[in-house]
């Protein structure tokens, strides 16, 4: 339950800051893709929306997502997704496979740093 209510925030927070923050708004830019946040078995999965500089999301699986990252389990999902060293977290359960990233790669350093951005 953690992992869902962690990911609808997620996809909240995207929304206004996508809305209301012009240095968001830049790093959005012209893209147009869906990616998804998920556990391995699709159990919890939410997609999120980028298009005319803006960010939504819904619950559920999209049929085909430029970017999935996965997590083995909801408990890991919410344990990286809460950590205070979240890219640290993410790179250990990267190794030891318990998350992956599938899709087009070059996205994910995007998405990382459109986490950073949500902070300021």
């Amino acid at each position: 339950m953690k992992l869902i209510i962690l990911l609808w925030g997620l996809g909240w927070k995207m929304s206004r800051k996508s809305k209301s923050n012009p240095v968001v708004q830049d790093h959005i830019g012209d893209k147009e893709l869906v990616f998804q946040l998920q556990t391995f078995n699709g159990a919890i999965s939410r997609q999120f929306f980028v298009a005319n500089r803006r960010i939504t999301s819904r619950r559920g699986m999209h049929a085909d997502p430029i970017l999935v990252i996965s997590f083995e389990s909801a408990k890991l999902g919410a344990e990286v997704l809460t950590s205070e060293t979240k890219q640290l977290a993410f790179m250990e359960a990267l190794q030891a496979q318990k998350a992956k990233v599938e899709g087009d790669l070059t996205l994910f350093s995007w998405y990382v740093e459109l986490g950073s951005l949500l902070n300021n």
